[in-house]
This record gives structure tokens, C-alpha cells and sequence, in this order.
């Protein structure tokens, strides 16, 4: 096994722009660089630009997980693999990073929902390794749904064997399609072509990889290589911007419409919770852990129906519809067997016989599939072509209400999980803000603020110190009006580089005693590991409720969107817990194991409020999980104390690896502004505790060394150095250490 140690992936970044490349005559140039290594010097230092991804998603597209790309719209084979996109090269390998479909509804990371705004973004970005000569690709965007070549408009430009980063400015030129200029309008479709072959040239057999794109604001004097991703690279350092998300409120934490009128939300795993629910043009095949398995059947097979159980409900206040739905096969929207991937709602209002139907829903195949929110008064949700009246779902009293899960003509296997139809979430008094930032820092803070209506936003919370994982933030109603409250946080990082971000759905805030926060009545706990394996991943952690001798905690997938995973009751021994918080029970622990697809996945865990609580919180902070990789060779361990002294920092810890008992080498790293490696020393001080609760663990499994470091804050990782049958150097912890 090779050493890859974390630093890995900067090297790959500094090897890919070790030349310049010439791009699209007079459009761009590619960005040039010094060879790769450490600088002799101190690097300059320069704060990442304003990227697309970053700020919308929270997520950029360095292909570290399947989100970062739908490949059901890449047109020829691609996948997200080993921290890149693999696209093979062939006609049509078309790598759509944003996407739209005309005629559906726009959800997850649609780009109507979601443009790119050209005065914000005008350089596009990336690092690609592929093998052939002699070829050029393209760039092409569109300001309409529909991608006709009047709204589109885009460029060529020629590729270069081997790795090399390519940069584009996007306002230089556009001379594709009809030419629409870059700063025309905003973009609903981005599009990049890595090659263009001649039309029959075929599958060349060969593929491109493309390590990291961004789509991202123009760098300026002071910043020439902001264009990078954040990484410390020959001769210069460029610091990470935040990537926000805000986890809470989230429409998931609404009033579930089933629950609260018969006790039991429709979760289609319980024949009892359904037992309500009619089925037309369906054959249920079985029930399990994916809901009902069903078939298309006649009379109408391409129109497979669920009926849900509802009497009289008011549209504007259950809102969002929420299903988990995977099926057997691709995607495909066309009109024959196997085609017709989308789903529809139809609902009855009162005052009208005439059914309302909704726009398409667009359902993706299995490796891009994830738990759909729609919020029904967010846009029209109407087919363009429904019959008169359209009274449509906001301020109707909905009478009747019918999930369609396709329209295959053909005998499509499809696996329905749930259905929700949930109120905006709603609060007492008060209630919690919660955040996280995928791209942390030391030194980070947050504003917080909210507003009603289209009024002015105001501050909650002001120059909050932002940690690592889950943040939360009390909001108190406290004199301002009772109503609907918009929640906008502000991350800022240390180099002065910041992001706004409004949560994914308002707050009713209802009148009445504020409870404090620290001491509510709702459920408290972390989520503390996910791993991975070769088929699913096994979940831990601890949660109790103040009002209860136990707690359930609910699980999603949230790699794209939101898919429930499961439920699992606290059952657990967890002494430690207990020691920590004596209102915790006993059995505060739970554990929870799923089967997943291959691949990177984004898991968060809920802990579900019982009594007087106002929220369902997020336990910790969501977790990135690898599925597919056999783990059990990987090195164990963990980083104990920092401890600041004259000498420097003294770091302590434990590590061994199965495949071996000779001493395991671990590897020091400052994370504080992107990846410097402090060095490594082994395994070899005796740890007899360690042995006790792992027997595979060799004597003398413990690690020590004290490392000089600047004055400041620094954030001080461990890494396990795998040898033999692993796959990884896994992070054995990070501390954040203050040297005054």
C-alpha cells in the first residue's frame, strides 16, 4: 500500500498547473504556475473567489461525492470516483453542471431554482487529465429551459494531453449557438464539453478525469490565483471561503399532515400506516426496508396511481411534499417502455370538479436519487397544459390528493418508501438556528438575522465564534410580532472572505413564554461516527429527550436533497453520556446500519422531540460517508490532548493497523489554512487501556510528540498511515490549539 497521505490531493492540484496552457484564441489563458513542492519562502496568501457551487449548494465541485454531479445528464458513461469525475470519451459526453428541463418542477439543484448570475460569476475554472491530441471541447450555457440554440451561446476551445488546469473568461467571447453573450442574462443550464470528437469517430476507449471545476468570480491584481481551489501550492496560499449550509429550519421539521390527523405519518415500510392508502393501475409486489416494491399494470400501465387518505386540508398551510421514491433501471423521459421517469401530483380543491395537475417531477436513477421536496406555493406547480379552472394549491381547501409515481409505459419496478405533505416548521416562544460550514476555519464567525414579510432583516446574533460541525444559535421572539420569520445567516472566515445563506423554509413563530435554549425540552445528542462499507454504512452516536425514557432518532441522506434512511430507538449503554449529563438514561446510545449504494454520502441525524419540545434538532453535524470500500484493513486510533507549553504543542494519542504489529507511523497536520504537513513520528509508548478495549491492538500503540508552532490559532490533525490491505490514511481527530 502506498503512502497517500492528505496532502494528496493539493499535490495532484499543483501537478495539474504546472504548465500553462494557451486556450481559445484570445478568449483565455491557462493559469501558470511553478513547479510543484513546498516554496522555500512563506507563500503569499490570497482569499479563494466568490465559486457558484460554494454558495449555493455549500458544496463545491471537487467530486468528493455524488452530489457534485447528476450523471444521469453526462449523455455517455461518467461517474464521481476517487475524488474526480470520470467521463469516458465519446460523442455526446456532455457534463452538464447545471441543469434544467422545461416542463417539470423545479427541485434540489435545479438551475431555475438556482441560476448562475453572470455579474456574480465570469470565469470558469479546472483542472482535467485526458490522453488525447488534436481535439477541442466547448463551454456552452442557456438562459431558457427549453436549451434552444436562441438562448444559448458558448465557445470552443483546444485541449492539451496530460493534466493541466484550463481558465476561461466567459465575458471574452461567445460564438456557439446564437451567440447570447455571457452577461446576458442569468444561466439555467451550464454545460461543458471536456472533447469534442467528429460525429462517428466513436468511443475512443479512453476516458478524462477532471479533478475540481469552478465557476467562480474573476480574479483582480491583488488576487491573480483565486481562481484556485484552497490548498497551499508552489509560491502561494489560497485560504478557503466559507460553504454554509444552513441545517435548521428545514422543511422536514414541519407538521406532517397524516401524522397529525391519525397519529402516524405514510411510511409505506408500515402496512398499518398505510393501510388507508388505494393503489390503481398497480401491482404491490412486496413490503420491506424500501417500502412497497410495485409494478406498472393495466388498465392504464403507464399511469400507476396512489391515493393518499385526506378530508379537508388548507393548502397554505401543508405545503410541502416531500416522497422517497427509487425505481429499477435509468433515467429516461421518453416516451416508450422504460421511459416516463417523472412523477406527478393530482389533487382535488373545493369549489371544482376539475382535478389540478401538477408540472413533472423529475425522479433519478438509483445513484442520483434522493428524498424530493417540493413547496407547492413556491412556484406554479400547474401542468402548462392542465385543464381549466387552474385554481392551483396556495389558499385552497384541498379535498382529495394522488401521487403518481411514473409514467413508463412499459412494466417499470418502482420502490415508494414515503410521502409527506408538511407545514412550514413552527415555534413557541423560540427556537434554534442551526449551521454548519463545509469549508472551516479557526477564527470563523456568523451573524444571524430573520425577517416577515418582504421587511428588512434583523440581527439575532452578532459575531458568533463558529466551530467546526453543528452550530446553533437561539432565536427568542421575545417583543417583535408573532409570524412567519425568514432566517439568513452570514459566515465570515478570518481572511475577511464571507457567505449569506437563508434557510431552506421559514419559522412560524407563535406567541408565548420563550423557552431558553440551553434548558428546552428538546431532544439533546451527537451523531459521532459513520462507516462505511461495502454495502451500507453503520451509524452511532447518543441522544436523550428531557421528556422521555427514550428517543427515537431519525436518519437522512441528504447527498442531494433528503432521503430518510430509517428510524432507531436509544437503547444503548452509554456510561460516558451519562458521566457528562446525569438527565441522560442509561441507554442514551444508538446504532443504526443501512444498506446504501456505492459512493460518497452526506448522512444527518434528527433526534424527533416528544412533549413539550419545539423542534426536531440536527444531532452534531452531518457526516460524509464512503459506501463500497472494504474499511476493516484500514489504521484505528485516535488523537487524545493538544496540550499548549513552552516547548511547543504535545500532542498524544493511539493508532495501530490490523494487518500489522510493527509500530504504525502517524502523520501531523496544521489544517488551519489549508494542508501543512508538521511531520509524523511512531507508534511506541505503552497503552494498556488501548489493548484492553481493542485486543488486536499491539502493546505499545501509543504516540507522542511535541511540535513547535506560531503564535495564533491552529487547528492540529492526526492521520494513521496505512500499511497492507487498507484503503485510506484515515483522520484519527483534529484539536483547535491557541500559542500566545
Amino acid at each position: 500500500m502506498h503512502d497517500h497521505t492528505p496532502i494528496s490531493r493539493a499535490t495532484r492540484r499543483a501537478l495539474a498547473v504546472a504548465t500553462a496552457v494557451a486556450v481559445a484564441a484570445g478568449l483565455a489563458v491557462g493559469v501558470t504556475v511553478g513547479s510543484p513542492g513546498r516554496a522555500t519562502a512563506a507563500p503569499a496568501s490570497e482569499s479563494e473567489a466568490a465559486d457558484y457551487a460554494s454558495d449555493v449548494h455549500g458544496d463545491a465541485w471537487d467530486f468528493t461525492n455524488s452530489s457534485d454531479f447528476n450523471t444521469d445528464f453526462s449523455g455517455t458513461p461518467a461517474r464521481v470516483t476517487g475524488g474526480a469525475l470520470k467521463v469516458d470519451l465519446a460523442p455526446g459526453n456532455r457534463l452538464f453542471m447545471v441543469h434544467s428541463i422545461s416542463g417539470s418542477l423545479a427541485t434540489g439543484r435545479d438551475g431555475a431554482r438556482q441560476p448562475v448570475d453572470p455579474a456574480r460569476y465570469s470565469r470558469l475554472t479546472f483542472s482535467m487529465d485526458q490522453p488525447l491530441t488534436k481535439h477541442i471541447g466547448a463551454v456552452y450555457w442557456f438562459t431558457c429551459r427549453e436549451q434552444t440554440s436562441a438562448c444559448g451561446g458558448g465557445f470552443t476551445f483546444p485541449i492539451v494531453q496530460g493534466p493541466h488546469v484550463y481558465s476561461f473568461d466567459l465575458t471574452a467571447k461567445s460564438n456557439l449557438l446564437a451567440k447570447v453573450p455571457w452577461r446576458s442574462a442569468k444561466k439555467v443550464v451550464f454545460r461543458v464539453d471536456p472533447v469534442i470528437l467528429a460525429n462517428g469517430s466513436g468511443n475512443t476507449g479512453k476516458q478524462a478525469s477532471i479533478d475540481w471545476m469552478r465557476l467562480h468570480a474573476a480574479p483582480d491584481a491583488t488576487h491573480p490565483q483565486a481562481g484556485m481551489p484552497a490548498g497551499t501550492y508552489s509560491g502561494y496560499t489560497v485560504t478557503p471561503r466559507p460553504q454554509l449550509v444552513v441545517d435548521s429550519p428545514n422543511p422536514t421539521q414541519g407538521q406532517d399532515y397524516a401524522t397529525a390527523t391519525t397519529g402516524r405519518p405514510w411510511n409505506f415500510t408500515s402496512a398499518a400506516a398505510t393501510s388507508r392508502v388505494r393503489y390503481s393501475n398497480t401491482t404491490v409486489l412486496a413490503r420491506d426496508s424500501r417500502g412497497i416494491t410495485a409494478r406498472n399494470n393495466g388498465p392504464r400501465q403507464n399511469d400507476p396511481q396512489v391515493h393518499l387518505p385526506v378530508s379537508r386540508l388548507a393548502g397554505s398551510t401543508y405545503h410541502h411534499l416531500q416522497f422517497d421514491l427509487t425505481y429499477d433501471g435509468p433515467f429516461d423521459l421518453s416516451g416508450s417502455a422504460g421511459g416516463g421517469k417523472m412523477a406527478r401530483a393530482i389533487w382535488n380543491v373545493s369549489g371544482t370538479g376539475t382535478p389540478q395537475i401538477s408540472n413533472d417531477i423529475l425522479t433519478y436513477s438509483s445513484g442520483n436519487a434522493a428524498e424530493t421536496t417540493v413547496d407547492l406555493t413556491a412556484q406554479n406547480p400547474l401542468d402548462e397544459d392542465a385543464i381549466a379552472p387552474k385554481a392551483g394549491w396556495g389558499g385552497q381547501t384541498i379535498t382529495g390528493l394522488r401521487f403518481d409515481p411514473n409514467e413508463d409505459p412499459g412494466k417499470a419496478v418502482w420502490h415508494l418508501k414515503s410521502v409527506h405533505l408538511r407545514a412550514d416548521p413552527a415555534a413557541t416562544g423560540s427556537t434554534n438556528v442551526t449551521f454548519h460550514d463545509n469549508a472551516w476555519v479557526a477564527g470563523s464567525t456568523a451573524d444571524v438575522a430573520v425577517r416577515t414579510g418582504s421587511g428588512g432583516w434583523q440581527r439575532i446574533a452578532s459575531g458568533v465564534a463558529v466551530t467546526k460541525g453543528s452550530n446553533t444559535v437561539p432565536f427568542r421572539l421575545g417583543s417583535r410580532p408573532a409570524g412567519k420569520y425568514a432566517v439568513q445567516v452570514t459566515l465570515r472566515h478570518p481572511d475577511g472572505s464571507s457567505d449569506s445563506e437563508t434557510a431552506s423554509a421559514p419559522v412560524v413563530m407563535k406567541a408565548g413564554a420563550a423557552v431558553d435554549p440551553a434548558t428546552s425540552h428538546d431532544p439533546i445528542g451527537n451523531f459521532e461516527r459513520g462507516t462505511g462499507t461495502t454495502s451500507g454504512v453503520t451509524l452511532t452516536g447518543w441522544a436523550y429527550d428531557p421528556d422521555a425514557s427514550a428517543v427515537q432518532v431519525r436518519v437522512y441522506d441528504r447527498t442531494s436533497g433528503s432521503r430518510s434512511l430509517g428510524t432507531v430507538t436509544t437503547s444503548i449503554a452509554r456510561s460516558d453520556v451519562r458521566r457528562a449529563r446525569p438527565a441522560a438514561p442509561a441507554n442514551s446510545g444508538w446504532s443504526l446500519t443501512v444498506p446504501l449504494s456505492a459512493g460518497s454520502h452526506k448522512i444527518c441525524a434528527y433526534g424527533l422531540n416528544t412533549g413539550p419540545g419545539t423542534t426536531n434538532p440536527l444531532l452534531g453535524a452531518c457526516r460524509q460517508v464512503t459506501v463500497g470500500v472494504d474499511r476493516s484493513h484500514d489504521p484505528v486510533g485516535r488523537l487524545d490532548t493538544a496540550t499548549v507549553g513552552s516547548g511547543g504543542v504535545t500532542v498524544t494519542g493511539w493508532a495501530y493497523d490490523p494487518d500489522t504489529r510493527d509500530p504504525l507511523s502517524v502523520a501531523f497536520y496544521d489544517r488551519t489554512s489549508g494542508s501543512r504537513h508538521l511531520g509524523r513520528v511512531s507508534t511506541s509508548v505503552a497503552r494498556p487501556d488501548v489493548v484492553r478495549a481493542h485486543p488486536a491492538a499491539p502493546a505499545n500503540s501509543g504516540y507522542a510528540r511535541t511540535i513547535a508552532l506560531s503564535k495564533g490559532t491552529h487547528e492540529l490533525c492526526t492521520y494513521g498511515i496505512n500499511v497492507g490491505a487498507g484503503t485510506t490514511n484515515p483522520l484519527l481527530g483534529c484539536r483547535s490549539v491557541t500559542v500566545r
